[in-house]
């Protein structure tokens, strides 16, 4: 742990009549010139009412490792316009994540690409390690934010009241590409609700694109390519993910309004896997409405080992599809795919 040598500065930038909400200016002209002093600041308030906001001047951060996050805060571009880049290039000194938090996180307006760690630790080093204690309430917000070219994009542990929501952000090229470590773009690891909005996904290496143990998962609006898919001029390389999208433990799933691609990289050929690794919840449903399934290898649009009825709508399209649900019966009989939606 650092000193704490600036907290007397700290308090000069308090509001004597809202003392709750405090703000901390990083970068040229900044209170602080790094990140992990304005960290150091806010995690050594004693009074809990106080939040705190990290402002960072739009500019490349270079190995600036933060202490575990331990209060609420949020970590932001000074300039909406602009992001902040958290830059690594040496392995995790925490061996886990640029940022690790224990406490609830509002990340906006960043940038974070290059963790690291060696194999022997696990070679899963994350732009987010999110280790809330269990069973504490916790929210964690990702608004537009590009994290690419880590070893894991989103690490989340054990919290099951947690609340997970990203929206407008880009995991781009993200990976280990040893077999001895399969990571994700996101790994939600049992929480209340994970929600994806708007964002994309693609060059992911063997794990897969979203992966989610919530008990609520909704992915809504978001393009996510396994093996290629993605535009040309997007700078995503092909990757070989296995699931678009997996929901490994069931729970409520809707996944609503995407375009999940899948090409012949790919480490297996199906796109949305729902309670493959077994059902842990009292509910358990799953609706996939309004998606545009592409596949150039074949896929199947949904594997559905515990054969919860899917509610289909009628509204998918399926491009390049072997199967629309495996086992096939296991479609909710009242919204089956029409001919027209298969193409």
């Amino acid at each position: 742990m650092r000193a704490l040598t600036a907290l007397p500065v700290l308090a000069l930038t308090a509001s004597p009549v809202l003392a709750d909400y405090v703000t901390i200016t990083v970068g040229p002209g900044g209170q602080y010139q790094s990140l992990a002093d304005a960290v150091v600041v806010a995690n050594a308030d004693p009074d809990p009412g106080n939040y705190y906001t990290i402002d960072l001047t739009p500019q490349v951060y270079l190995n600036d490792f933060a202490d575990p996050i331990i209060r609420p805060m949020t970590i932001e571009s000074a300039d909406p316009s602009t992001r902040a880049v958290l830059q690594s290039t040496v392995p995790l000194p925490n061996q886990k994540g640029v940022l690790l938090t224990f406490s609830s996180l509002t990340l906006r307006g960043l940038e974070i690409a290059g963790a690291f760690v060696d194999n022997s630790l696990g070679g899963n080093g994350a732009a987010l390690r999110d280790q809330n204690p269990e069973t504490t309430p916790a929210t964690v917000v990702v608004d537009n934010v590009f994290i690419h070219d880590n070893q894991a994009g989103i690490l989340q542990g054990n919290d099951f009241v947690e609340v997970v929501t990203i929206t407008n952000s880009t995991f781009r090229n993200n990976g280990n590409p040893d077999l001895c470590c399969f990571t994700h773009g996101i790994y939600i690891n049992e929480a209340a609700m994970l929600t994806v909005i708007r964002s994309t996904f693609c060059g992911q290496l063997i794990g897969h694109d979203v992966k989610s143990r919530a008990a609520q998962t909704y992915v809504f609006s978001s393009r996510i390519a396994s093996g290629e898919g993605a535009p040309a001029s997007s700078g995503c390389r092909t990757g070989n993910a296995s699931f678009n999208i997996e929901l490994a433990n069931g729970g409520v799933g809707i996944i609503a309004g995407n375009t999940l691609v899948q090409g012949p990289s790919a480490q297996n050929h199906k796109m949305v896997s729902y309670g493959a690794e077994g059902l842990i919840y009292d509910t358990n449903r799953l609706s996939v409405t309004g998606n545009r399934f592409v596949s150039t290898t074949g896929s199947i649009a949904i594997s559905d080992p515990p054969c919860i009825p899917v509610d289909l709508g009628t509204d998918n399209t399926f491009s390049g599809i072997s199967e629309i649900v495996d086992p096939p019966q296991c479609v909710l009989p009242t919204t089956p795919p029409t001919a027209a939606s298969i193409f």
